[in-house]
């Protein structure tokens, strides 16, 4: 079996892995998703979706994979986040007879194709690959909905202090162009930039998206940037399942669609 990972790697697997550990929280939403759920025989300590993956034993993936608790489990495949493996330590496991698969997907898009390749490590292929179909007609079918419409520009803010936002490189830019929306930022070539309020304040948000743990709008009302003084919105939003991009995003983007069409539709004609 062979498997082309986010990181242009080809996974070269005697068959289908019969015991997986997962050292990423997207990951294991998607294995389950999958239904290789059965095969996941441990998972890094955040990994917490779904109720099932709570039981597992856990393993320390930061800064880098215990290697010693990996041998220990005997795993068949590693599946591993994008940053939080790096070249030399993907070197060490593969030199210790590991398989590493490394997962980042950036996209939307790349939720479906995640769940493609995964379904392969599935019992029955056939169930990952009828979800991903099902995750890319939605997503489709969500972006045709807003593509002609007006478009509103949004700041996503997912810390306060210090300012940080994001940049079109990851799934919360993506999900905001699915909507119909601007990322403010999206265009910065560095996936977090960390703007101070003026700099927001000159992109002219129609809409302030705040995800970071305790959202507030004080801020932006003492800059006279809200509604009703100001022209922009606010609204408190749980992008979690973006920063974990897996089955559940599909039902945010929903939401945070329906949250920039709201603005879309009060804004005057």
């Amino acid at each position: 079996m062979r498997l082309l990972d986010d990181a242009g790697r080809t996974i070269e697997l005697q068959g289908p892995p019969r015991r997986i550990v997962s050292l990423a929280p997207h990951a294991t939403e998607l294995l389950f998703a999958v239904g290789a759920g059965p095969r996941v025989v441990a998972v890094d300590r955040n990994s917490d979706e779904p109720a099932a993956a709570r039981a597992l034993p856990k393993l320390s993936s930061f800064p880098g994979p215990d290697v010693e608790a990996l041998l220990a489990l005997s795993p068949d495949l590693v599946v591993g986040w994008g940053p939080g493996v790096s070249r030399a330590q993907l070197e060490r496991l593969e030199s210790l007879g590991i398989a590493v698969f490394v997962s980042q997907p950036r996209t939307l898009d790349d939720i479906a194709s995640t769940l493609r390749r995964f379904a392969l490590l599935a019992p029955d292929p056939s169930v990952g690959a009828a979800l991903a179909d099902a995750f890319a007609a939605r997503l489709d079918a969500i972006r045709a909905r807003y593509a002609r419409l007006r478009p509103v520009r949004v700041f996503v803010q997912i810390w306060s202090s210090p300012l940080i936002t994001v940049s079109d490189a990851g799934p919360i830019g993506d999900a905001v162009r699915s909507c119909g929306g601007v990322n403010v930022f999206g265009d910065v070539n560095v996936a977090a930039p960390q703007p101070d309020a003026e700099a927001v304040l000159a992109r002219h948000p129609d809409l302030i998206v705040a995800t970071d743990p305790s959202p507030s709008p004080r801020r932006w009302i003492g800059y006279g940037l809200l509604a009703p003084q100001g022209p922009a919105h606010f609204v408190a939003f749980d992008a979690s399942t973006f920063e974990r991009p897996g089955p559940r995003s599909i039902d945010a983007l929903e939401g945070l669609c329906a949250e920039i069409d709201a603005v879309r539709r009060s804004a005057p004609r």
